[in-house]
C-alpha cells in the first residue's frame, strides 16, 4: 500500500515500513508541501525490491531488523537497484557492531536506532543530501538560562544570547529559536513585542499532535530572525504539565534549528530535571548580591544532587560591579571565590540600554552594536564556537560518525 503527495520541484523522501509508530513519526516530521514530500509504502523491505527503480526517491528510508541476515540481503540488492546517487537511511530496533560493519561496508547514508526521535530523523535526512557540502547539520545546542532569584534578569540574558547565536549562526547557515517555559508568566514575547502563539490548550492532552505543520503555525517570528516559542501569559492559572509535552516540543524544535534557547522558570517542576539534564550548557543567572549568589550555590547543589556533577552549572552574575575596591558590597573577587568554580562570567550593568531594548521590542545589539552587555555575553557564550566549527567539519564527513553514535548510545543503554 503506497501514499504519495507529489510534487515537481519537491524532495522525495521514501519511507518503507510496516511499523505504525515509525510512520505516524515520519507523518509528523515531514509535512509535504513545495520542498518536499513523503511517500510510504507499507511494506517488508524485500517485498519492494524490484520497484526501487520506479520510487522516483531523492532519500530512501528503510525500516529493517538488522538481526536477521536475508534483512542485509534484500539491503544490498535494494542498493543496487537504487539510482547511484540516492542516499539510504536504515532504521532498525536490532543493533550490534557486526550490523555497523556492514552499513558501512554498503555506504550507507545514516543509521538510526529505535525508538526514533522526530530530531534524529529530520537531520538524518537532511545530511544525508548535503554530505558533501558545506552544509551539514551539526547536532542542536541547546542553552538552558535559569533564575537563582527573583528579578536578575534571566529573560534579557537568554534573548540575548539568543541573538548572539542567531548573528553568529547567520554566517555559518545556522537558526537559533527561543522557547519560553515559564508558560504562566512568560516575558520572551513581550520583550521582543511579538505576538506569543504557542496554545497549549490545543496539545497538554495529547502532546503527539504537535507536527512540523502545527510548530510552524504557533512559532513566533522576530524582526531581528529569531523564532520563538512563547504561550500567552495566564498569571491567574498555575498549571503544571507532563513531561512529555515539553519533550516532545523541544525534540521538534531541535529538528529544525541548531541552537536551542530555553528561558526556565525559577519553580522546579516535573519535567525541569529532564530539560535541565538534556542541555549542552545550563547557565544560573544571579545579581551581585548576598541573597542571589547564596541562592545560586543552593540551586547548583539541588542540581547536582538530582543530576550528578555532569549538569555543570555555570552562573552568570548579570549587572556586576568588576571592581575588586568596592566599599559598600560585593567586590568581583568576593563573587569568584564565592562561587568556587562555577563563575561563567560577569555582566556590566547598562540600565538604560536594557531598558530601550524591552521598551522597543528590540535585540541590545540591535540598538547599539558595540554595546558592552553583548560583548561580555558573547565571551560567554562564544565560548565553545571553535569545537563547534570543528564538530561541523567531521558530521560532513557522512554517515559514519552518526553510525558510531548510535553505536556508543546503544552500548551506554
Amino acid at each position: 500500500m503506497s501514499e504519495k503527495n507529489s510534487s515537481e520541484k519537491a524532495r522525495n523522501i521514501v519511507l518503507v515500513s510496516t511499523d505504525g509508530e515509525l510512520i505516524n513519526l515520519a507523518r509528523g516530521a515531514i509535512a509535504s508541501g513545495d520542498k518536499e514530500t513523503l511517500t510510504i509504502i507499507q511494506k517488508p523491505i524485500g517485498e519492494v525490491i524490484s520497484s526501487v527503480r520506479d520510487m522516483d526517491a531523492q532519500i530512501l528510508v528503510l525500516d529493517m531488523d538488522a538481526s536477521v541476515v536475508a534483512e542485509f540481503e534484500h539491503l544490498q540488492k535494494i542498493k543496487r537497484m537504487a539510482p547511484k546517487n540516492t542516499p539510504i537511511i536504515v532504521i532498525s530496533h536490532a543493533f550490534s557492531p557486526a550490523a555497523a560493519r556492514i552499513f558501512i561496508q554498503l555506504k550507507v547514508a545514516d543509521f538510526l536506532v529505535k525508538p526514533v526521535q522526530t530530531s534524529d530523523l529530520v537531520r538524518a535526512c537532511n545530511n544525508s543530501v548535503k554530505a558533501n557540502t558545506e552544509e551539514a547539520q551539526v547536532d542542536p545546542q541547546f542553552l538552558c538560562f535559569m533564575p537563582a532569584s527573583g528579578g536578575v534578569g534571566t529573560t534579557t540574558v537568554a534573548l540575548e544570547a539568543a541573538s548572539i547565536l542567531n548573528t553568529h549562526g547567520q554566517k555559518l547557515g545556522r537558526s537559533t529559536c527561543v522557547v519560553d517555559l515559564n508558560f504562566q508568566h512568560g516575558s520572551c514575547a513581550e520583550y521582543l513585542d511579538i505576538e506569543p502563539r504557542f496554545d497549549i490548550s490545543e496539545i497538554e492532552n495529547a502532546p503527539e499532535r504537535l507536527d512540523r505543520q502545527l510548530l510552524d503555525v504557533m512559532l513566533s517570528k522576530h524582526q531581528s530572525g529569531l523564532s520563538v516559542i512563547s504561550a500567552p501569559n495566564q498569571p491567574s492559572e498555575m498549571r503544571t504539565f507532563k513531561p512529555a509535552l515539553v519533550v516532545r516540543l523541544l525534540d521538534l524544535v531541535s529538528a529544525y534549528f541548531d541552537n536551542v534557547v530555553i528561558d526556565l522558570p525559577r519553580i522546579w517542576f516535573p519535567w525541569t530535571q529532564t530539560v535541565v539534564a538534556g542541555s549542552d550548557r545550563l547557565f544560573l543567572v544571579a545579581d551581585m548580591t548576598v541573597p542571589s549568589i547564596r541562592h545560586s550555590k543552593r540551586l547548583i547543589e539541588a542540581i547536582e544532587e538530582k543530576i550528578g556533577k555532569q549538569s555543570a552549572p555555570q552562573v552568570i552574575v548579570n549587572r556586576m560591579d568588576m571592581r575588586n575596591n568596592n566599599p559598600a558590597g560585593l567586590n568581583a573577587k568576593d563573587v569568584e571565590d564565592a562561587l568556587e568554580g562555577y563563575f561563567a562570567g560577569g555582566i556590566p550593568n547598562n540600565y538604560g540600554l536594557v531598558r530601550s531594548a524591552v521598551d522597543r521590542g528590540m535585540t541590545l545589539q540591535a540598538i547599539e552594536s558595540n554595546n558592552n552587555v553583548t560583548e561580555a555575553l558573547s565571551g560567554i557564550i562564544l565560548e565553545n564556537e571553535e569545537q563547534n566549527e570543528i564538530r561541523s567539519i567531521n558530521e560532513k564527513a557522512g554517515g559514519l560518525l552518526s553510525i558510531g553514535k548510535q553505536l556508543f548510545k546503544r552500548k551506554a543503554g
